[in-house]
């Protein structure tokens, strides 16, 4: 058995152990470029306004674009990776979104800018679930769930790097220097990427596994399964008795996607107004922020003491709590800021460890299907509910109102991942992969 493809593919243990540093570190890497191009968009439009002589608000779609292809390329790659492979697909896919960010540098009306901010949502949200399932298939099973979210966070990072970036090389050289930034950075990081991360040995020996299992009808070995071929694509989500955990890590995708989406849009409008000063809102704002990377950090270090669906449930609680207080706000106060710090530390951190918890209710061989499709399907929340918060604040709802409306999906949430955990019981769905 020790001449077998999949003996000679699956690295030993003691390869293993070097491996998940340099990984978490090239994967974090390319999970900041990442984060700076789907965010550059914001930080160019007012220079391309200008330069255009348009108003800032004729670029909406520009700005929306690239969270609908972040959704798209999520489902796309995540079925890629599951087939092709994480590593091939996750630096084709990056490559492909830098290369899309160079072309923007050539766009001269809005329409084209639509097309190529849609592109790179596209490749750059077609790197991240397979970005998460390389990451928790080399990385030991007790830093999991931590290491996929500190290389998750290199987003929130890359946006930050962007906005210091803009502000030097956008009065210097205009807007499409940041998008050649954008575009060059990522292809010089793909090609060493290649060379430094391996493809993920779960995916190997998955792939060996049903290869062998196909073969086997034909080297007239008893054959009594019809389909003993191992499931993959979108079907095989539904089978095999995940269903229902499919269904619950989909509601969970919704709601948390929701509850980030509306407060990163209405935050401050609501704030202000309440009639409180907008540059103070926007500083305490900042405190989400902050609240964000500790929150994601903080709750997939604990994952290794308790598990994490137990810990998603109290931080779904708490950010029902701090939405309804949100909504009694009148002036800026030290709770102001406990508040707001406390519902980025619920709402982004429970969202920033989603992908782990997807990752590990999946097999290898479904595993970036269930990550991409789940990211996908969590769209439908980041766009439906700044809609709702908008028409709800049109028909004149009151603070208090829209902010005790936006609990729902806290309180749904946190019912679904509570019934999630009791899917790691049931004798249908196995509770380790490797």
């Amino acid at each position: 058995m020790t001449d077998s493809p999949t003996a000679r593919h699956v690295p030993a243990p003691a390869d293993r152990n070097t491996t998940p540093w340099r990984v978490v570190l090239m994967c974090a890497l390319l999970m900041m470029l990442d984060g700076y191009d789907l965010s550059v968009m914001g930080l160019a439009l007012p220079a391309v306004a200008q330069a255009w002589s348009l108003e800032p608000s004729a670029f909406r779609w520009a700005l929306s674009a690239s969270l609908v292809g972040v959704g798209v390329g999520s489902v796309l790659a995540g079925l890629l990776g599951d087939r092709f492979g994480r590593k091939a697909t996750l630096l084709g896919m990056f490559s492909f979104g830098g290369a899309v960010s160079l072309a923007t540098m050539s766009t001269t009306s809005i329409d084209q800018l639509v097309m190529w901010r849609f592109l790179v949502g596209v490749g750059m949200g077609g790197a991240i679930p397979n970005v998460i399932a390389l990451v928790s298939e080399l990385v030991p099973e007790k830093r999991r769930n931590l290491m996929v979210v500190v290389v998750y966070s290199g987003a929130a990072l890359g946006g930050a790097m962007g906005s210091l970036l803009a502000s030097v090389v956008i009065p210097a050289y205009g807007w499409p220097s940041v998008f050649l930034f954008g575009g060059a950075a990522p292809l010089l990081l793909a090609v060493v990427a290649w060379r430094v991360i391996p493809e993920s040995p779960a995916f190997l020996l998955a792939r060996q596994t049903a290869k062998k299992a196909a073969a086997l009808p034909l080297s007239g070995e008893p054959h009594t399964d019809p389909s003993p071929e191992t499931p993959s694509g979108v079907l095989a989500l539904f089978q095999e008795g995940r269903t229902r955990t499919t269904l619950l890590l989909w509601v969970l995708f919704i709601c948390t996607q929701a509850m980030v989406f509306f407060v990163q849009s209405w935050y401050v409008t609501l704030l202000e107004r309440s009639g409180i000063p907008l540059d103070g809102v926007l500083r305490t704002f900042s405190l989400w922020d902050f609240g964000a990377l500790i929150g994601g950090v903080a709750v997939a270090a604990l994952s290794s003491r308790m598990p994490l669906e137990r810990l998603l449930a109290v931080a779904y609680l708490a950010a029902a709590a701090c939405l309804v207080s949100l909504g009694q706000i009148q002036n800026l106060s030290i709770i102001t800021s406990v508040v707001t710090f406390l519902t980025g530390f619920s709402v982004v951190g429970a969202s920033l460890c989603l992908g782990a918890l997807a990752a590990s209710h999946y097999p290898p061989a479904i595993r970036a299907s269930g990550v991409g499709l789940g990211l996908g399907v969590g769209r439908v929340g980041a766009v439906l509910s700044p809609l709702l918060a908008g028409s709800a604040l049109s028909a004149g709802w009151s603070n208090a109102q829209i902010f005790s409306a936006a609990v729902a999906p806290a309180i749904v949430a946190a019912l679904a991942v509570i019934a999630l955990a009791t899917t790691r019981r049931s004798p249908s769905t196995p509770s380790q992969f490797e």
